[in-house]
């Protein structure tokens, strides 16, 4: 890949993002009508396609993200998709943090160490999880999830998987919008705009979490 063909791939990136969210936002739509009408079944099955939008919206504004001009170099660029390809985009996400933190003069103080955990853990609560989920949903364990070898059933996931509706999805995208804003900013300005708003950003996705923690899609329901 040269600088031409990053700039065509971060291109098709934004177009891809835009018209999933759209996507997004209409399965939303499906889902509010079907609980207005109480219809809990087919807000159910709406709620797991929704999981698989989110998804796939996830993997292209990530991927716009790592494809922003005057970011990383073209090598760079190559690490975190080999790290991709051997250990999934969670893995992407990290190796894309870790380079990014590279370029900013707080990693001679303990805010770098302290910033790159917390991105870390953000990564593993709203990429991890909601990718895991998606894989088990896309291979046909639409309800009973099973472990990783097939040969029971796993019972964790099963309660998570359980618990799954459109406040949570549409959560998991407010706040990896929110978490793509910090890391664009490590890439594009590690020592100036990050520096500066890394903590209000930080506080908006906790805030977030918080707020709509106490959420549900029963609740939803009572609000329509």
């Amino acid at each position: 890949m040269n600088n031409a063909e990053r700039l065509v791939v971060y291109r098709a990136q934004c177009a891809n993002v835009r018209s999933i969210s759209a996507a997004f936002k209409q399965t939303k739509r499906s889902i509010n009508d079907c609980l207005r009408k109480n219809r809990s079944l087919e807000a159910e099955s709406h709620t797991k396609v929704l999981a698989l939008i989110f998804c796939a919206w996830s993997e292209a504004i990530f991927s716009k993200t790592i494809h922003t001009p005057h970011g990383f170099t073209l090598d760079e660029i190559a690490q975190i998709k080999r790290c991709i390809q051997s250990n999934g985009i969670s893995a992407g996400w990290r190796k894309c943090i870790e380079l990014a933190m590279r370029k900013t003069a707080a990693k001679k103080s303990n805010f770098g160490p302290n910033a790159r955990q917390k991105l870390d853990k953000l990564v593993e609560e709203l990429v991890l999880e909601p990718s895991t989920l998606r894989n088990k949903i896309a291979h046909g364990q639409w309800t009973v999830p099973l472990n990783r070898n097939n040969t029971a059933v796993n019972g964790a996931l099963a309660a998570t998987l359980a618990q799954l509706d459109v406040v949570k999805v549409d959560t998991w995208q407010v706040r990896q919008k929110k978490l793509c804003e910090v890391i664009e900013l490590l890439i594009e300005s590690p020592n100036k705009a990050f520096m500066s708003t890394y903590w209000g950003l930080i506080q908006e996705i906790e805030d977030i979490g918080a707020k709509r923690g106490k959420w549900d899609a029963a609740s939803k329901k009572a609000k329509l």
